[in-house]
């Protein structure tokens, strides 16, 4: 029976020991041994590289270096190759250190035999190829067999410090498909999942073998294209994989069309590190797709600026949060019939330490992007629900109604949250109102409406916020879990402050609401003739700076004060 042959790599400094390793090797019975024989620690890296071996044979002492140092380095560099160390009498109580830093064997050279060595190196192979192939599962994406996130960036590390070595240019590209929700909703996950697998396969064709392809999550797939050239090889290669994924694809019995966009950062233009190129590449990727589906972008100084002040802002509101920097203003809802308050609109605001106040549109999804969603709107329940408490304690009785972000209604917890904090602070629940846009309602799945249905059954209301931006089907509007209608400004005073904007359309509102039997209230009321064109139409209930603008808890608290003396005074 032939032997299988087996490449070794024997690092050893002295000539006799090698030829006794080598002797014992050529004796070997179930084995046949490709040897190659270096003395120093430098060689054996620089052999490592160049070649594949099954398996090393180190000396521990290297001749001013050990075997530790050859498996720190084999370590720092990825190199996943079985060490097995031939220690002296000198390093004979090293071998747990050994172990530990990666050995799969150590042997004393005067217990060397041919059958042990043999055994040692069949032993630690095998080893190494049941980690390797346990590794390979851990990594790898069940649905489309591609690699993960962790081996994508174990692969593009080992490829930035080959492009540092040798000074070449590489890219990491973020490919999606477009508007892929829709083939999960329309046609079933299980058409999806087929569509994915086929991308994926898709994109390995169009790639080189020297590439790596990743699925991350979702729709989302990563590339790491090696040895790139020049911007314009690098646009050609792009055209070239979006072509290629964009083909029709005729799955289960439909033919889709299949629509992707790409996002590309460089190496060493854009960033020195796998995150860096990824991070830049992600963001690529959005503004991709902002400008319209099915082309690709590549990084720019656009871009890095843009990236720069969303570090400052991360970075800020992580601060902000430890220093308690936030703080709520609050917006008057009017009865526009009378002029007395309903309630208010809780508005978070950031306050830097220089004074400078940061408004919600600036910082807000930089939050959601960072995963500060939870928190800081924990933080604003908390506040504004504290708040409430202490006016309803000094005798003024309003509604409190609180922004909510669909990516906060997706977290679990989110209702109990909400009905502790009510609980806490001994709040009416038909006090406090959530306020959510037309998108929650659409994107949402069914567990997001068991959420909201679960609140509003404990007595806290629903609204939906700049009624009429959105999409929302208004057959569905019927059986949304909601209470209350807020128009947008939009429609009330974007054009002129003569006359409503969008008279026609705030009467179609304000009629589907007394037919749906919803509470109306208009946003952005600047002036009187606004105000009365809405209460001719049939809204009476208004908010907007012809009432007040958005004020501080104290400077409302003193509004609210001089407004009660002048209704008990008689004055207007």
């Amino acid at each position: 029976m032939d032997k299988n042959t087996l490449s070794v790599l024997v690092v050893e400094d002295d000539w006799e020991d090698y030829l006794l390793v080598r002797t014992y090797l050529h004796r070997a019975v179930q084995s046949q041994f490709d040897l190659k024989h270096v003395v120093t620690l430098e060689e054996a890296l620089q052999a490592l590289v160049e070649q594949e071996f099954d398996i090393v044979l180190a000396d521990y002492f290297l001749q001013g270096n050990t075997a530790m140092d050859l498996l720190k380095h084999l370590k720092l560099t990825g190199l996943d190759v079985p060490v097995v160390v031939l220690t002296g009498g000198d390093a004979s109580d090293l071998d747990d250190t050994l172990m530990q830093l990666g050995a799969s064997d150590f042997i004393p050279k005067d217990e060397v035999t041919t059958g042990l060595l043999e055994r040692s190196i069949r032993h630690a192979i095998e080893r190494k190829r049941s980690e390797q192939q346990i590794s390979l599962l851990i990594k790898r994406d069940p649905l489309t067999g591609l690699g993960n996130r962790m081996i994508f960036e174990e692969h593009t590390e080992l490829a930035i410090a080959r492009a540092k070595r040798y000074k070449n240019q590489l890219a990491i590209a973020f490919l999606d498909l477009d508007r892929f929700k829709n083939v999960n909703d329309t046609l079933g996950h299980h058409v999806g999942d087929l569509l994915l697998t086929l991308i994926g396969s898709r994109i390995q064709a169009a790639t080189r073998k020297s590439d790596v392809v990743a699925r991350i999550g979702g729709d989302e797939f990563t590339l790491m294209l090696d040895n790139v050239s020049d911007i314009k090889s690098l646009d050609t290669v792009a055209e070239k994989i979006l072509a290629e994924v964009m083909r029709p694809a005729q799955l289960d019995g439909k033919l889709l069309d299949v629509s992707a966009s790409m996002g590309i950062a460089i190496y060493p233009d854009h960033g020195l590190t796998v995150s860096e190129l990824m991070r830049k590449a992600d963001m690529a990727l959005y503004e991709c797709k902002t400008r319209g589906a099915a082309h690709h972008l590549v990084f720019t100084d656009c871009l890095q600026a843009r990236l720069q002040k969303e570090i400052r802002v991360e970075n800020g509101l992580h601060r902000a949060l430890n220093n308690n920097e936030f703080e709520l203003h609050y917006q008057p809802v009017i009865n526009m019939q009378d002029g007395s308050l309903l309630g208010v609109e809780a508005l978070i605001r950031w306050c830097l330490p220089d004074g400078t106040i940061v408004m919600p549109n600036d910082f807000i999804q930089e939050a959601t992007r960072v995963g500060l969603t939870a928190e800081l709107g924990e933080w604003v329940v908390e506040a504004a629900c504290q708040q409430l408490r202490c006016w309803l304690d000094q005798g003024f009785t309003l509604s409190m109604s609180v922004n909510i972000s669909p990516h906060h209604l997706r977290y679990i917890g989110f209702d109990q949250m909400i009905l502790d904090t009510v609980n806490k602070y001994q709040i009416p629940p038909s006090l406090l109102i959530l306020e959510l846009t037309e998108e929650v309602f659409v994107d949402s799945g069914v567990a997001s409406f068991d959420t909201l249905n679960a609140l509003r059954n404990a007595g806290i209301k629903i609204a939906i916020d700049d009624f009429g931006t959105g999409y929302s089907s208004l057959r569905y509007l019927k059986t949304l879990p909601i209470d209350r209608i807020k128009i947008d400004r939009c429609f009330v005073s974007e054009d002129n402050l003569e006359a409503l904007s969008d008279p026609l359309i705030t009467q179609a509102i304000i009629y589907l609401c007394q037919g749906l039997g919803l509470d109306l209230v208009a946003e952005g009321v600047e002036s009187e003739e606004q105000a009365n064109c809405l209460q001719q139409q049939g809204c009476m209930t208004g908010q907007g700076f012809l009432y007040a603008r958005p004020m501080t808890a104290d400077a409302l608290t003193e509004w609210m004060g001089s407004r009660a003396t002048a209704l008990v005074s008689g004055q207007p």
